[in-house]
């Protein structure tokens, strides 16, 4: 099935000029990864054990590639969210740029 553009997608690609990290919240099923996977670089399913151990001995996340990292299914490891906030209060730069 091809990808129907969203009112999100405009939305996305205007705020990743200005923000270090963006949390995309809705139901499931409704197409977050598929729209956010289109933005990232690269992605971390944390629902995947071997990815979510990485993510997991790497609080600072140093090891997370260059460019716009999708970080799929963060519930699996609440801590994350910490990581990407003091990655953003550090001063992390948008996580792209127009």
């Amino acid at each position: 099935m091809p990808y129907l553009s969203r009112t999100i997608d405009r939305e996305l690609d205007e705020l990743m000029a200005m923000a270090a990290a963006i949390a995309l919240d809705g139901p499931k099923g409704v197409g977050k990864t598929d729209t956010a996977r289109r933005r990232a670089t690269s992605v971390w399913y944390l629902d995947d054990p071997a990815q979510r151990e990485v993510a997991r001995a790497d609080f600072d996340l140093a090891s997370a590639p260059e460019g716009t990292l999708l970080l799929d299914e963060w519930q699996r490891l609440p801590q994350i969210w910490d990581s990407v906030r003091r990655r953003v209060d550090d001063g992390a730069p948008p996580v792209a740029t127009s």
